[in-house]
């Protein structure tokens, strides 16, 4: 057995289920939920800035990083394993979650933009900034967990329950 083909027996022994659970990656996506505290953590800080402008500082060091980026220089016990599991997971999921991600990313911009450029304290700018975290930045978040987690991913936003339950009914009448 050459190297190659060693390489991908190992590597395919530390992508099993097991293995990926007890790394804190979902076995079924092969993405892992810490990437988000990329996002998490600076968004429970511009919840503060309005109230404490001088958190600003804190925020405004923030920078986009790609899911192997932000696990190439973090201290999470499995990074490379993380990696390795992203690189593996379904293109479909990746896609979906790193499009999920860029969405992230520019809202955040956004939110970091006013709070370097404006006032945090100022009402009006206050009241964008939160407008940010909560119609964006949070949902945004959800919505990225919810693919690590393995939620079924909706791909129209006018999906109504109700059709898919009316088009079962008739798919039954008329097979």
């Amino acid at each position: 057995m050459g190297r190659g083909e060693t390489d991908a027996l190992a590597l395919a022994d530390r992508l099993r289920p097991e293995v990926l659970a007890a790394a804190n990656i979902n076995p079924t996506t092969r993405l892992a939920t810490d990437y988000l505290n990329h996002f998490n953590n600076v968004v429970m800080l511009l919840e503060l800035v309005p109230d404490m402008p001088d958190m600003a500082e804190e925020v405004s060091g923030w920078t986009p990083a790609s899911y192997e980026d932000y696990f190439r220089a973090s201290h999470f016990r499995e990074r490379d394993l993380a990696i390795a599991a992203y690189r593996a997971a379904d293109p479909a999921i990746r896609d979906e979650f790193d499009a999920a991600i860029t969405h992230l990313d520019c809202s955040m911009a956004e939110a970091l933009q006013l709070v370097e450029a404006a006032d945090p304290s100022d009402p009006v700018i206050a009241h964008r900034i939160r407008d940010i975290l909560d119609g964006r930045l949070k949902p945004g978040i959800a919505a990225a967990s919810g693919i690590v987690n393995g939620a079924p991913i909706l791909h129209s936003s006018s999906h109504d329950p109700s059709e898919s339950e009316a088009q079962a009914a008739i798919d039954e009448l008329f097979p």
